[in-house]
């Protein structure tokens, strides 16, 4: 079959790894013929005139709604793709905010299956039917293990741990609720449980200074005994995206407010309105590195088991004195990490092989609008892939506007540059959207 995947990056720098897998296990696993659009340098107008089997828009495709105006530009821009054939597939993610744009897009571009994040309690409500159009849902979880990826990594476990407990996340804003404020709480609460102790900590939540790309993630996590960390998603659905407009608006205005406060003006009532808690790349990577991990207390789609492939902090932090203990206790983290190696990894059940074939087979399942790809087109597909290695040389502005970018984080400028690109130089009231 003929494979075509619409992504969507404007730099080839700073690309997490789990990115890259996720993107390129098509080509890697599926054993189709795979051919790839990056959509940030355009859609040509030829493509409606290659036949294709099937039509996978990647999430980073879907991400671009963020920032609403931009997406609805973009939809424009791209409408060359609403003519092409095959059978069409999404992949989203970060399915908290703007939902809305999604609806839209995949009604318009004939989207038949849904790979979701979301469990089939929340598809309806994330995706009608009568705004969507979808078709098929089909539950994913956020990442995969790479086979390719494990040899690689496993270089780097030497069994030396200079770090007892380490973690990154960024500091969450508040329109992803009380689920989305557990990932820097739990850097709050585990380090002043751990004042006064013999824990070495390597914990940060500031993702200007202390990122970690490439394989020095994975450096890092081979560093460490121990890694906090919780379920990824969001308890709140912001479908239009009137709460993240409130809740930015707010906190410009009083950047110390607290969750409360924002909440009370901005979405009282409606946090648990959602329920998106996902298992992330991040608790496979950990598995990979032999990290043991202590986790908040969650489902983790019933892979990872607490006391088993994790030690677990209840939601309530009543348990953190006694977590502290068993992150102490060197044998008990290498006897966890070691099970969640042995029952995760060694099972070979969650890999990006298995998850590119099954999404390949459901789409073949399913097709219905797309008809069988024909001989020839040789000269088109060759100017595709062409285009697709001369694709940075379009993105040439978009570089440079990543420099600039870099800059004004290092002034501390940024966020109010993201906020005047939003709103303009006017604060946005608490009724408009973005």
């Amino acid at each position: 079959m003929r494979i075509l995947i619409v992504y969507y990056q404007e730099s080839n720098s700073n690309i997490r790894n789990t990115i890259d897998e996720h993107l390129y296990c098509f080509q890697r696993y599926s054993g189709h013929d795979c051919y790839y659009l990056n959509a940030a340098a355009g859609v040509p107008g030829y493509i409606d005139r290659i036949p294709f089997d099937i039509v996978i828009y990647h999430y980073t495709v879907c991400v671009c709604r963020n920032f609403r105006a931009k997406f609805q530009r973009q939809l424009v821009k791209w409408a060359e793709l609403k003519n092409i054939s095959g059978h069409k597939a999404a992949i989203p993610q970060d399915e908290y905010l703007n939902t809305d744009l999604l609806c839209t897009f995949f009604r318009e571009y004939s989207v038949e299956t849904v790979f979701t994040c979301l469990p089939e309690s929340e598809w309806e409500k994330v995706y009608p039917r009568r705004l969507s159009g979808v078709k098929n849902f089909v539950t994913v979880l956020t990442g995969y293990v790479d086979e390719n990826s494990l040899e690689r990594i496993s270089q780097y476990v030497d069994g030396y741990r200079d770090i007892d407990v380490g973690y990154r996340a960024r500091k969450v804003p508040y329109y992803l609720g009380r689920h989305g404020c557990l990932k820097w709480e739990i850097a709050e609460k585990f380090a002043d449980a751990c004042k006064g102790g013999e824990l070495k900590l390597d914990v940060s939540t500031d993702m200007t200074k202390d990122v970690l790309f490439g394989d020095d993630w994975y450096k890092f996590l081979c560093r460490c005994r121990a890694v906090l960390g919780c379920e990824g998603g969001s308890s709140l659905l912001d479908f239009d995206g009137t709460v993240r407009t409130c809740v930015d608006a707010h906190v410009d205005r009083d950047p110390d407010a607290s969750y409360e406060e924002v909440e009370k003006v901005c979405f009282p009532g409606m946090d648990g309105n959602l329920k998106l808690f996902a298992v992330s790349p991040r608790h496979f990577e950990c598995c990979i590195t032999r990290t043991c991990q202590v986790l908040i207390e969650g489902e983790y789609a019933g892979i990872f088991k607490p006391g088993v492939h994790y030690i677990e902090i209840k939601k309530d932090w009543s348990n953190l004195d006694d977590v502290v203990k068993q992150v102490a206790d060197h044998d008990l983290c290498r006897r966890i990490a070691e099970n969640a190696h042995r029952d995760v990894i060694g099972s070979g059940l969650y890999t990006y092989r298995r998850f590119a074939e099954m999404v390949v087979g459901k789409c073949s399942e399913g097709e219905s609008s797309g008809a069988r790809t024909e001989r020839g087109h040789d000269r088109l597909l060759n100017r595709l892939v062409l285009r697709e290695k001369r694709s940075q040389l379009y993105l040439l502005p978009y570089r440079f506007k990543y420099f600039v970018h870099d800059i004004l984080r290092r002034l501390g400028l940024f966020d109010k540059y993201i906020l005047v690109r939003q709103y303009g130089l006017r604060r946005p009231s608490a009724r408009t959207s973005n």
